[in-house]
């Protein structure tokens, strides 16, 4: 049951026990005449049976959801991992990273079914580490890399031709043995290293002017660096300064 599910449960059930509270009040000064069958206590007992039976449900339901996505939320992360403990050495080889890609599509799945808010951020959290981490791992490689050479330092159309280049395994002459990485691993990669279009920075707060005034006397260092990025502008290697300071 999603979240929606369980907090209508919690609803109706409270509802119930308002609606038993509210008979019962009423009956004590309605006239007996009209209410004689508040008299008895069955009514209201059905009425507070019937809502600790739902808000047990809503409970359990909760519960469920819980260990759900405590599951999801686990597998997630042993999926990003296995992702990183192959590719953690810096290889080149088509399999492992076809092995790496697969990992990382089984974690974007099992992302997309954890549901409790708590388990999202702890998640985002796990995320960030690994992003860098992707990140880290594609930016500075060559071009040659990609096409699984032993040498990446080659030059691009050498790589190309030795990633079909005939080998000997076994005492066999095997030709067009692919190499190169494949371009679908190459894919899961890149989007595990990318921050999400609907990503919302937790980082949204700079210095006050009143937090700035009370780092002088504790943090000058840093109260200096606020205050000297106030006044310039470090350009192309230059200071130009805000308003009418001088040049350096």
């Amino acid at each position: 049951m999603d979240k929606i599910g369980v907090a209508t449960l919690n609803w109706l059930g409270w509802g119930l026990l308002i609606l038993a509270l509210i008979m019962l009040i009423w009956s004590q000064w309605a006239p007996l005449d009209t209410f004689t069958f508040l008299n008895s206590a069955l009514p209201l007992g059905i009425l507070v049976a019937l809502a600790g039976n739902i808000l047990t449900q809503a409970r359990y339901a909760n519960e469920s959801r819980e260990k759900r996505s405590r599951f999801y939320l686990d597998s997630t992360v042993q999926a990003y991992e296995e992702a990183r403990r192959l590719l953690s050495n810096g290889n080149n080889d088509r399999p492992t990273w076809i092995a790496a890609g697969r990992a990382l599509e089984h974690a974007k799945e099992l992302a997309g079914k954890v549901a409790v808010d708590e388990h999202l951020r702890v998640l985002e959290v796990h995320k960030l580490r690994y992003r860098g981490f992707f990140h880290d791992l594609l930016k500075d490689k060559t071009a040659s890399f990609f096409y699984g050479v032993a040498n990446s330092a080659l030059p691009i159309d050498k790589a190309a031709e030795l990633s079909t280049a005939s080998e000997e395994k076994n005492g066999i002459i095997m030709s067009s043995t692919l190499k190169s990485l494949s371009e679908k691993s190459i894919h899961a990669v890149w989007e595990a290293a990318q921050f999400p279009e609907e990503y919302r920075d937790p980082l949204n707060r700079e210095f006050s002017a009143e937090e700035k005034g009370r780092l002088v006397l504790r943090y000058p260092r840093l109260h200096e660096f606020l205050d000297h990025r106030e006044r310039y502008h470090s350009v192309s290697g230059k200071l130009f300064p805000k308003g009418n300071q001088k040049s350096r």
